[in-house]
C-alpha cells in the first residue's frame, strides 16, 4: 500500500504532461492500465543502481492533473518525482491542489 495523492489544476494539459513525464523520468507503462511506473533519472538514484520489485512512484495522467502513488520505498526518489510533477504543474497554474486519497 502506498501514499495516494491527486494533483490538480485549472490549466492542465494532459498531452504536455505526458510528454514531460516521458522526458523527465524513466517510464515503464503498466501492461493493463494507463499507469506509468516512474524512476528518477539521477546517477545516485536507487532505481538505477538496484533491481527492485516496485518503482518509487507511479502516476496516471488525468484530464485535470496527476494521480500519484508513492510506493513508500526507503529512498528519496519518490519525493524528487513528486517535486518535479508539482513544479511542472506550476508552470501553467498559479496554484495547484494536492488531495490525499
Amino acid at each position: 500500500m502506498g501514499k495516494e495523492l491527486r494533483l490538480s489544476g485549472q490549466n492542465f494539459n494532459p498531452e504536455a504532461a505526458l510528454q514531460f513525464v516521458q522526458r523527465r523520468f524513466y517510464v515503464a507503462r503498466h501492461n493493463t492500465s494507463e499507469r506509468l511506473d516512474l524512476f528518477a533519472k539521477q546517477p545516485d538514484s536507487v532505481s538505477l543502481n538496484e533491481t527492485i520489485a516496485w518503482p518509487p512512484a507511479f502516476v496516471t495522467v488525468e484530464n485535470d492533473g496527476f494521480y500519484f502513488c508513492d510506493n513508500l520505498l526507503p529512498d528519496a526518489d519518490s519525493a524528487l518525482i513528486f517535486k518535479a510533477l508539482c513544479e511542472f504543474m506550476l508552470t501553467t497554474n498559479e496554484k495547484i491542489l494536492v488531495t490525499e486519497l
